[in-house]
């Protein structure tokens, strides 16, 4: 585990400091003189882990690697909150607009089915069972798949309104 002792910087430099090398490692152990309460806050926001341990004269910061926070997650962005695209048709090269939560639209200019790719962390993501949950995950996967196959489902059944 890489560890860092910031006690020697200026209060100024340490929480760059602290995020630089959170970006490089992705977890850490932080040496600090005292429990720094707006980092930890600012850390376990981003969902992060922070576990505090009084050293005697000084405290360590045990960081690992962001949780699954659900409705944070990066890569569910484009379901939890679509956003807008202009996109060519495949038919007839015209430009149409979709969100990114859609897997098929309707030209307006030549009036054919279009059938975009779904940038969804589903997909890959290791954590997507424990994000989505096993049921949810096993009938986003079925649907996608079913895309690959013939009609296409809407698959806005799958995004819970806050």
């Amino acid at each position: 585990m890489k560890t860092i002792d910031v006690r020697n910087k200026s209060i100024e430099d340490r929480f760059p400091l602290i995020f630089e090398k959170l970006d490089e490692f992705g977890e850490m152990d932080v040496i600090i003189e005292t429990e720094p309460k707006p980092l930890i806050k600012r850390l376990k926001d981003e969902g992060y882990s922070v576990n505090v341990v009084n050293e005697g004269d000084h405290v360590k910061l045990e960081i690992r690697k962001p949780e699954i926070v659900p409705g944070r997650c990066p890569g569910a962005e484009t379901i939890i909150r679509p956003k807008l695209q202009i996109v060519n048709c495949p038919h007839c090269g015209a430009e149409m607009e979709r969100w990114t939560d859609e897997i098929k639209g309707v030209c307006e200019n030549c009036g054919k089915e279009v059938i975009f790719d779904i940038d969804s962390c589903i997909q890959w993501c290791e954590y997507a069972k424990k994000c989505v949950g096993d049921e949810r995950y096993e009938e986003i996967i079925s649907t996608l798949e079913d895309v690959r196959k013939g009609p296409i489902p809407d698959v806005r059944k799958f995004i819970e309104s806050g």
